[in-house]
Parts: structure tokens; C-alpha cells; sequence
């Protein structure tokens, strides 16, 4: 199984103290944060670099959260994951936020360790892939680990059962052109382990990008994030 590469996160702030407290605490916690004091220089960042979490207060000068976030998606196909906070109700940028579909939105004063602990979610995240076709497998597999997934890949269907029996994983992704027998095996596997493993399946005519919106999707279902 693959390691995970550290996440790397942007802290949008305009109060100096809480970018810094932030990026200490980020630092010390094994991430890779940056600094932006308002939504354009966050912007000017992600045209030049890839970031897994955007952590941003909703009311800002010049341009909200919520602005940030849109104008990030226009910019980018392959957006990161958004975690709002705010002193102030706000129900409407809440609402229109989570409609962009926000990671989740939280009220200061901030608890860090819940922060911590959504950022941390991903890491842990166990994927099997296992498909016979070696171009979707390594073109996935590529996707997948610079999403920052634990991963375990197999083209044998004997070692993706053994893979099954050993390990608890959270989604195992198998190609549609596979044989039948196969794919119920794996997935009657799964129910007599009872595991909570969820099969998604898959094949070479799917866009990567659509296979990683499904994977979150259905993981974040799985476990979702309070607010």
C-alpha cells in the first residue's frame, strides 16, 4: 500500500493573528499550509499551485468565500476541498456555499481540532483498485495518489481477494469489463466480512475526473461531514 503525501492546505485570512496561529498549528500537524490575506491572493496562488484544502473565513474584504470559491472553480476542473468559517450567521452564504458544495462550514470561535480532524479525513481514505486494463489502472492510480488516497492496486483477481480478506478498505473500484463471476465474488466477499467496503465500478470509457467525483461522493455519504 502507497503512503499519503502530506495535504497541503491555503489559510484565507484577514486578521494576521489567526493566518499565523493557523499556519503554526498546520506546520506542527505535518501539512504543507500557505497564506493568503484576501480572496485575490488566494486566487493568485491556486492558478500556481495545487492545494487539497482551502480554509477561508466567509466575510472578507474585496471578495467574500463564497466569491473565492466560485471564481476558484471557474479557474480550476480539479477543485480542493473548501472548509468555511465565520463569527457571524450567515444562512444564505451558508446555504449558497454548501450549494457549490462546500466541505463544511463552521462557527468561530474555531475549534482547531476539528479542523485537524477534517483535513486528516482523506488521508486515511483506503482504495483498492483493481482492474486488468494496464492504461486505466495506471492512469487511476496516478489520480488517485496525487489526491493524496491510500492505495493498494492489483490487475490479479486472486490478489485482489486476498487484498479484500486482509484489509478493510473504504472503496474498491473494478473495471465493468471484468468477468461476472468475478465482480460477485468480490462483492459477496465483502458482505460476508461485514464490511462497509463500497464497489464502485468503472471502465476505460469513463473521464478520471468523473471516477474521482463519484469516489468522493459516495465516501463522503459514507461519512459525512457535520457541521
Amino acid at each position: 500500500m502507497e503512503g499519503t503525501k502530506q495535504n497541503r492546505v491555503l489559510v484565507v485570512d484577514d486578521h494576521p493573528a489567526i493566518r499565523e496561529t493557523m499556519n503554526d498549528i498546520l506546520k506542527e500537524e505535518g501539512f504543507l499550509p500557505k497564506l493568503a490575506a484576501d480572496g485575490e491572493e488566494a486566487l493568485l496562488l491556486c492558478q500556481n499551485q495545487d492545494f487539497d484544502f482551502v480554509l477561508l473565513d466567509i466575510q472578507m474584504p474585496k471578495m467574500n468565500g463564497v466569491e473565492v470559491m466560485k471564481k476558484m472553480k471557474e479557474l480550476r476542473t480539479n477543485c480542493p476541498k473548501f472548509i468555511f468559517f465565520t463569527a457571524y450567521s450567515s444562512p444564505e452564504l451558508q446555504e449558497e456555499a454548501n450549494s457549490l458544495g462546500a466541505h463544511a462550514f463552521l462557527k468561530k470561535p474555531i475549534k482547531v481540532e476539528k479542523i485537524l480532524n477534517l483535513i486528516r479525513l482523506k488521508r486515511n481514505i483506503s482504495i483498492q483498485v483493481f482492474i486488468k486494463n494496464d492504461n486505466l489502472r495506471i492512469s487511476l492510480t496516478k489520480l488517485l495518489e496525487k489526491n493524496g488516497y491510500l492505495l493498494s492496486t492489483t490487475s490479479s483477481y486472486d490478489d485482489a481477494l486476498i487484498q479484500i480478506r486482509q484489509i478493510n478498505y473504504d472503496c474498491i473500484i473494478y473495471d465493468t469489463d471484468s468477468p461476472g463471476i468475478e465482480q460477485e465474488t468480490i462483492q459477496n466477499t465483502i458482505k460476508s466480512l461485514n464490511s462497509d467496503t463500497v464497489c464502485l465500478e468503472t471502465n476505460e470509457d469513463e473521464n478520471l475526473e468523473e471516477i474521482l467525483k463519484r469516489i468522493s461522493f459516495h465516501l463522503e455519504e459514507k461519512n459525512p461531514v457535520l457541521n
